[in-house]
């Protein structure tokens, strides 16, 4: 499986939709503390198909992204079961990235049926309904992976074109604070531009993961920031 979302709380791990066709509706989930293979959670009331992406809270995970549809699903982490319906994100996008504060939800890039997308937008987590706009990105970034704590959320690398044109990659990253609307401002730079990366984050520190470049290049890439 690829290009599945994410979203987690202190005990449980979520993995939501992959590619392949039109994208699965399926949900697995992992005890972090415990090893071992994922279990099923249940199902997203959508297929989702080239990058969902997910936030969460201690209590719910909310998941957007995936070819072609802009619906917004949530579970309560701690209950298996089937997703609900959380509301509409805008614009509708995939392979965008996430972060949350603990209480907003944020997305920001992605490529939609318009072009790369430097849009970001909000969710309250434990209140359903749409989207609502919080800013722009320095650059479109599609491809990004994103990290945050509970003050800022930090979106890194991606490309805003071809992905066989060395030129569309970027190895910049854009910093917000979350609880503030508003637009992205520049962060630093990784080791090297690329796409497709993976992030993740303590109250401290952002590490984000692999990527590659034009050609399929792949790299095995560790960065990590102080956020």
């Amino acid at each position: 499986k690829m290009a599945m979302g994410a979203a987690s709380n202190s005990t449980r791990g979520l993995f939501a939709g992959s590619s392949g066709g039109n994208g699965t509706n399926e949900i697995q989930y992992i005890t972090i503390s415990s090893t071992g293979n994922t279990t099923d959670f249940g199902d997203l009331t959508v297929g989702r198909d080239f990058g969902a992406t997910g936030a969460s809270d201690a209590t719910y995970a909310v998941f957007d992204g995936g070819w072609n549809t802009n619906t917004l699903d949530y579970v309560t982490i701690a209950t298996t079961g089937n997703a609900t319906d959380f509301g509409d994100a805008t614009p509708k996008a995939w392979y965008n990235s996430a972060v949350s504060d603990g209480t907003y939800g944020v997305w920001g890039g992605g490529e939609s049926f318009s072009g790369y997308e430097n849009a970001i937008f909000y969710v309250t987590i434990a209140t359903t309904g749409n989207s609502t706009d919080f800013g722009d990105l320095t650059r479109a970034r599609n491809g990004s992976g994103a990290a945050g704590n509970a003050t800022r959320g930090v979106f890194a690398a991606g490309t805003n074109g071809s992905a066989s044109s060395s030129s569309s990659y970027t190895d910049s990253m854009d910093y917000i604070t979350i609880a503030t609307t508003g637009n992205a401002s520049n962060f630093g730079n990784l080791v090297r531009a690329k796409a497709n990366i993976g992030g993740t984050s303590n109250l401290s520190r952002g590490v984000f993961t692999g990527g590659r470049i034009a050609g399929y290049t792949y790299y095995d890439d560790i960065d990590y920031i102080t956020i």
